[in-house]
């Protein structure tokens, strides 16, 4: 499952991905992602949190890798928050798919990789 939050202010995406994606998965975050990437009025950075991740559907693989090389220049940075070594791997891996520096944040630095990206603090209320 991908669940996205859009903060247009900052030209960042908060993805969170979690279980096994898939294409059905795809279909409803690429436009999405598309459309942000339309609307920014920079790079758009990308705050990647993998929440017991298991992986793609072969499809979904696909779709993913075929978005990254539509979008090769298009995303500034691209923060990963993850839980296990193969992970990180996984980051160090997609780093060629994309110009935007990619950085692999265990799950205990989400604060670090928020400032590594320029977010704005937010606050409630």
């Amino acid at each position: 499952m991908i669940k996205m939050e859009h903060l247009r202010n900052q030209d960042i995406i908060v993805l969170r991905a979690s279980g096994t994606l898939t294409t059905q998965d795809y279909d409803v975050a690429i436009p999405e992602l598309e459309n942000a990437l339309e609307l920014s009025q920079g790079k758009l950075r990308l705050l990647i949190c993998l929440e017991d991740f298991q992986g793609w559907e072969i499809g979904a693989l696909w779709r993913d890798l075929k978005f990254d090389l539509k979008h090769l220049g298009d995303l500034g940075r691209i923060a990963v928050i993850g839980e296990t070594t193969l992970e990180e791997w996984g980051t160090t891996l997609s780093a060629p798919f994309t110009k935007a520096k990619m950085r692999f944040f265990p799950t205990d630095q989400e604060s670090e990789a928020q400032k590594w990206l320029g977010m704005e603090e937010r606050t409630d209320g």
